[in-house]
């Protein structure tokens, strides 16, 4: 009968991990333990700048709406839209699926504001407030006040 040396037979056994097998698997994970902080990180700007453009886009809204109600002194809020302006040219301002759009005498399609739950008006004491809950949770409000002498009624 032939014995094989010792030495052979550990090399031909294959019950556990060689230097090198572990070397690979221990850089396959010190790479992906190196990738998670710069993937956490884009994550993390994504969400920023999508924020970021939501509060662009309200400031943007509310002034455009101030300064139109800045110029006009009948205002009224009918049916959870607001309306203003003269008779010739009544605007309003409504909620339409999931955007706030201006409307001219019922006509057009404006988008004002998007990506809006609810949107609610009231008037009280001649001031307009403003109060919209947007579709991930976060909510913002305003108020105008007139800019003529008279009240709207």
């Amino acid at each position: 009968m032939y014995l094989q040396p010792v030495k052979q037979r550990v090399f031909r056994n294959s019950n556990g991990f060689t230097l090198v097998e572990a070397l690979i698997a221990l850089t396959i994970f010190l790479a992906c333990a190196a990738s998670f902080p710069l993937l956490y990180d884009a994550g993390y700007r994504a969400i920023a700048t999508s924020k970021a453009e939501k509060n662009i886009e309200w400031e943007i809204f509310i002034i455009q709406l101030r300064n139109e109600l800045h110029m006009s002194k009948n205002w009224y809020i009918s049916g959870g839209a607001l309306y203003y302006g003269e008779e010739d040219a009544k605007i309003s301002i409504s909620q339409y699926q999931d955007k706030l759009r201006r409307q001219i005498n019922g006509q057009g399609h404006e988008v004002m504001l998007q990506h809006v739950k609810t949107s609610a008006f009231s008037l009280e004491g001649g001031k307009v407030y403003i109060h919209v809950t947007f579709q991930n949770g976060e909510e913002e409000g305003a108020s105008f006040y007139p800019f003529n002498r008279e009240t709207p009624s």
